[in-house]
């Protein structure tokens, strides 16, 4: 008999608004591997992503669906839990000093998060990160309390988080760690992006300033920027995204209009853009997304880009690269992703500093390790979300 059953999960759930995912991975020595994905569809009106209030409608029905996912794992059994985006609050705070005692920085994190979001957290999960710009970590690793502090914070209502675990626990799932999608998986790639721009920089005469992070997924996208290996600006926009083939009916344009992450800075009134006319990539009749669907993502995503450079851009005597890395859980998420043109217009026009942005296409394939696997390509890319989540539990 195994009296304490809890161990790091091999198994990790992940939640998309209309089904989910269990994801199993295969450990070895030196690598992990991606076994298998099973997903299950579910009805409309189940779930209801948001930040603000607790997201399964009908509890019984999502139960119900996740003992049909599970049905065939031995329990009990310890696993990840991987929650979209929206359900949480990110922001990024900057501090010129940051104290080292936890409850102090708890504090304070709760007190920004009032004043900056307006967003009591008295009721939520906190998790956050420290950062320091390279460029000071060697003058204040040690110091006890360094100046400069970049803070990327994360705020989870108790009453959604707890839905989830609860329905878990019902079937003898024991989450062993909650997780939000898009961080997990960029901190599964920040090796790769790392490693990519040190060889861009050493091809340059000039290091790039910029770098930015989007991944795009069925609630949406959050895009992500950083500098000197720290976060500077954050947001999450809700669109739900349905390709054509399962669109019927359906706006497949609406998502939830109040909801937003954003870091640093309100972002009250994101820039229209005159010439952001739409997806460009082929015939819309063959696109993979209906036309209003493409439009809307496009125009969202170069608006939050021109807002960032705008707001945050350094004004650098010589105008320099910025990178732009995108990955997506969709099969085809990356044709929503605006035109070099589109791209580079925006740069010309509120990006100071910038002179280029050059786009990296993140591909999942280098770290799934699937030799011999048989998923086909569209399971591959719904498995990124539980995959990462495990990677980094």
């Amino acid at each position: 008999m195994n009296l304490f059953p809890i161990h790091q999960p091999n198994l990790a759930l992940s939640i998309s608004g209309n089904a989910l995912y269990l994801v199993e991975s295969k450990k070895s020595w030196r690598t992990t591997t991606l076994k298998r994905v099973k997903e299950v569809w579910l009805p409309p009106d189940v779930l209801h992503l948001s930040s603000a209030k607790p997201n399964i409608e009908k509890m019984d029905v999502f139960i119900e669906h996740l003992r049909t996912l599970t049905e065939s794992i031995k329990k009990p059994v310890s696993i990840a839990l991987s929650l979209p985006d929206l359900c949480a609050r990110t922001c990024v705070f900057d501090f010129s000093t940051f104290p080292t005692k936890k409850f102090e920085q708890l504090a304070l994190l709760n007190w920004r998060f009032q004043q900056d979001l307006k967003l009591d957290t008295t009721q939520s999960r906190l998790d956050y990160g420290v950062y320091l710009p390279s460029s000071l970590t060697e003058t204040s690793k040690e110091e006890t309390n360094p100046e400069n502090v970049r803070i990327l914070g994360t705020a989870i209502r108790n009453e959604i988080v707890e839905q989830y675990e609860r329905a878990c626990l019902d079937l003898n799932l024991m989450p062993v760690s909650v997780s939000i999608a898009g961080l997990d998986i960029f901190d599964l790639y920040q090796p790769t992006i790392k490693e990519i721009l040190e060889v861009k920089d050493r091809r340059k005469p000039s290091k790039s300033s910029e770098a930015m992070f989007l991944f795009i997924s069925h609630w949406g996208f959050t895009f992500f920027a950083f500098e000197e290996g720290c976060p500077r600006f954050i947001r999450t926009k809700a669109i739900t995204i349905r390709p054509n083939a399962s669109l019927g009916g359906e706006d497949a344009s609406t998502g939830s209009p109040n909801h937003e992450n954003v870091g640093a800075k309100s972002l009250q009134a994101l820039p229209t853009l005159i010439n952001a006319e739409g997806p460009h990539t082929g015939d819309s009749a063959t696109h993979p997304y209906p036309f209003y669907t493409a439009n809307k993502v496009e125009k969202e995503i170069l608006a939050t880009l021109q807002y960032y450079l705008e707001t945050f851009s350094q004004h650098d005597a010589e105008p320099s690269l910025a990178n732009l890395f995108v990955v997506s859980d969709l099969e085809h998420g990356q044709k929503l992703l605006p035109t070099s043109e589109q791209l580079q217009q925006t740069a010309k026009v509120s990006g100071l500093s910038v002179s280029d942005i050059q786009v990296t296409k993140l591909s999942s394939s280098t770290h799934f390790h699937r030799r011999g696997s048989t998923l086909h390509e569209s399971s591959m890319w719904s498995a990124l979300p539980g995959y990462a989540s495990l990677r980094v539990a």
